[in-house]
């Protein structure tokens, strides 16, 4: 049996490795972090990540510290226009072109996404393409994702998404071929702030690494809980939830405009 290991990085939002490219949000044109000017999250695992954000809630800068010592440190760059975003992420420790990360999303003139680009190496071979995005009552219910090795076997992922009364996002799966689907489930309390992140996959096979995961029996499901959210809404810790009970995963402290 081969075992397939994922690692599941920490920040931007919930397990992304930057708060920049969260790109539920983006397909929008908007952020959810406007108003925030700098965010400190210590977790579990003794990594700590300072990220400074501009008035409308893009990222600027992200330094990642181990045991305080600085691991990386990235500066964001937008070219911003009715019908384009562009975010380029340059390695400040390194900034060979090679560590530079290009992404492009395209807008129609009524703001929705129908396509977007990730480029490393060169602006002529994106890495990551989007397309085939699909709306209904104003809310995106799917798209398609291919990374380079999807592209060179003519395979592309599947995302689909489902939302409650209030519009909110409640489920997704990425859908990657008949037998590899994950689901992912979000939870929220009365005042509609995000409670409760799930991740699974149905696959027995994978192993999310770098996080506590449900049960040694299930090393492909992990399960957040946000809690002691702020004057504004926003959530400053979160645990794992196992089988076994709590664990915790990191704190963060939030500084305003």
């Amino acid at each position: 049996m081969k075992i397939r290991i994922f690692t599941v990085l920490f920040l931007y939002g919930l397990f992304y490795s930057s708060y920049a490219i969260d790109k539920d949000n983006l397909f929008s044109k908007t952020s959810k972090y406007k108003g925030v000017k700098k965010v400190i999250e210590k977790t579990f695992d003794e990594w700590k990540v300072v990220s400074a954000f501009d008035k409308e809630g893009f990222i600027l800068q992200e330094i990642n510290y181990y045991k305080n010592e600085i691991k990386s440190s990235y500066k964001f760059d937008y070219i911003l226009a009715d019908t384009l975003l562009e975010i380029k992420r340059t390695n400040q420790i390194n900034k060979n072109v090679k560590n530079q990360k290009i992404e492009r999303f395209f807008y129609t003139t009524s703001g929705k996404c129908y396509k977007y680009r990730v480029y490393f190496l060169s602006l002529d071979n994106p890495s990551l393409l989007g397309d085939n995005f699909l709306y209904e009552d104003g809310k995106l219910v799917s798209y398609t994702e291919a990374n380079d090795w999807q592209k060179r076997n003519d395979i592309s992922s599947e995302i689909v998404y489902k939302y409650n009364e209030r519009k909110q996002k409640i489920h997704q799966m990425e859908i990657k071929n008949v037998t590899d689907t994950t689901f992912y489930t979000y939870l929220y309390n009365q005042s509609g702030q995000l409670t409760d992140y799930i991740q699974e996959s149905n696959n027995n096979e994978v192993i999310y690494s770098d996080v506590v995961p449900y049960s040694k029996n299930k090393m492909n499901k992990i399960h957040i809980k946000y809690s002691n959210f702020d004057k504004l809404g926003n959530w400053t810790r979160s645990t794992f939830i196992t089988e076994k009970g709590k664990v915790f995963r990191s704190k963060k402290k939030i500084e305003y405009w």
